[in-house]
């Protein structure tokens, strides 16, 4: 750890704050956990929901794994990135124009398709893709962001059974099903249940339309830890099911779709602290991050849930722009200054920087006094952060994201000035009128 707190601190001191960080090694790590408690036979794909920095695409497909995408966008992103496109994965409740069109260019993406209705759009548009249909859960799920069968995306019943003269006309080429019934499943018993619920519903399927799956999208969902007390994911009764399915689905592509998983714990989100205020009696700071860059924050409770952020040095550090750190020398192990961890620790909350009552970061976290220029670093911030957040709230320009691997540190993206969020806007000619 002391290494990563160096390396977060080059990246302060290079590209100020708040900045998302992201350990490459932590990626690969991840992808190698999975190799070595799955089965061979098991494709991995990456849901780019979860974060779809380019950069993070270009490490994933490295690594050997697919793509799963649910818009232009993420689709664009999949192929910059350069995945293959029989291992691109198009899902989404429905295919606008412009991802239509991009899939005309890659006939062996993979299409999930969510309806009846959207079945029927796409033999209209006679692509030649394969087509799997997602299918509801008619079980529970054990998932905290649960999709179950009170979700609405889905094939619901009979709907598969009215499907079945449109498969048998092969004017749609439907090669199988996809099922998900949730995010962030914190037990493998949770997950091994779903499995077993999505093969079952996805065999009856295949009986109502005929056909004899070559691929089953059997979801993911998988959890990590966000808070210090909680266990990780125990990958090797997940494995032992899966390698039960591959036995008796010899001939079928079994995929699963990961995006926590993979991408939460690589990556860290770093604020400085302005000042000091007080909430609900307690002591807090103030500090120029805050929860329109984090939407992590918000589904999972994780300001009273997470570990408490990391106080990366005790010197004072600018808020933005390439600077200086007067905790360099803590780095270099002379500083004279006493470590953060000897230090007294106080109930703090952590407040961001929005005119907003619930911009609150982590509340009644244990940490040492603050000041100023003090940096925090929250761990497991790689997921679901940026990417889904209502990042342009206020006018807020985007933060820096920077990837290290080891000690070499790459730019993702730049931060933006105040001004970026006039880039795409134009004037209106307001002219007056007589009375």
């Amino acid at each position: 750890m002391d290494e990563v707190n160096r390396h977060l601190l080059e990246i302060v001191r290079r590209y100020g704050t708040p900045t998302y960080a992201f350990d490459v090694r932590r990626l690969r790590a991840q992808v190698e956990k999975l190799r070595t408690h799955l089965p061979a036979a098991i494709e991995i794909l990456y849901s780019l929901k979860a974060n779809a920095s380019l950069g993070i695409c270009d490490v994933l497909r490295d690594c050997g794994i697919g793509a799963d995408v649910a818009s232009a966008g993420e689709l664009a992103t999949a192929i910059e990135a350069g995945f293959p496109s029989q291992r691109i994965f198009v899902a989404g409740p429905f295919k606008l124009p412009e991802t239509l069109a991009q899939l005309r260019d890659l006939p062996a993406a993979v299409i999930s398709v969510d309806s009846p209705s959207e079945l029927q759009m796409l033999a209209g548009h006679r692509l030649p893709n394969p087509i799997v249909l997602r299918l509801r859960p008619d079980f529970d799920s054990q998932a905290v962001v649960a999709a179950g069968h009170e979700s609405r995306f889905g094939f619901v019943g009979e709907d598969v059974a009215s499907c079945r003269k449109l498969v048998n006309s092969r004017a749609v080429n439907v090669i199988g099903f996809h099922v998900f019934s949730g995010s962030q499943y914190l037990n493998a018993e949770g997950i091994v249940a779903h499995l077993r619920g999505a093969l079952a519903i996805s065999l009856r399927a295949a009986d109502d339309l005929g056909i004899a799956p070559t691929l089953l999208n059997l979801g993911g969902g998988f959890g990590i830890p966000y808070a210090s007390t909680a266990g990780e994911l125990d990958l090797r009764i997940i494995g032992d099911e899966l390698a039960m399915i591959t036995e008796q689905m010899p001939t079928t592509r079994i995929v699963l779709e990961l995006g926590r998983y993979l991408v939460a714990q690589a990556g860290w989100y770093l604020t400085s602290v302005l000042g000091h205020q007080t909430f609900q009696g307690r002591a807090a700071v103030v500090v120029d991050g805050g929860t329109h860059q984090r939407a992590d924050m918000c589904g999972l409770c994780l300001r009273t849930k997470a570990s408490p952020p990391l106080t990366l040095n005790a010197g004072m550090v600018p808020s933005r722009g390439a600077m200086d750190v007067s905790g360099k020398a803590l780095v270099a192990g002379n500083s004279s200054e006493p470590a953060a961890s000897a230090l007294p620790l106080i109930p703090t909350d952590v407040l961001g920087c929005l005119s907003l009552p619930a911009d609150v970061l982590t509340e009644s976290s244990l940490l040492p006094r603050l000041e100023p220029g003090n940096v925090l670093a929250f761990a497991n911030a790689g997921a679901y952060g940026l990417w889904s957040s209502p990042a342009m709230f206020h006018g807020s320009p985007l933060p820096a994201e920077v990837a290290f691997d080891g000690s070499e540190i790459q730019l993702m993206r730049e931060r933006r000035s105040a001004r970026s969020i006039l880039d795409d806007q134009r004037h209106v000619n307001v002219r007056g009128h007589d009375a």
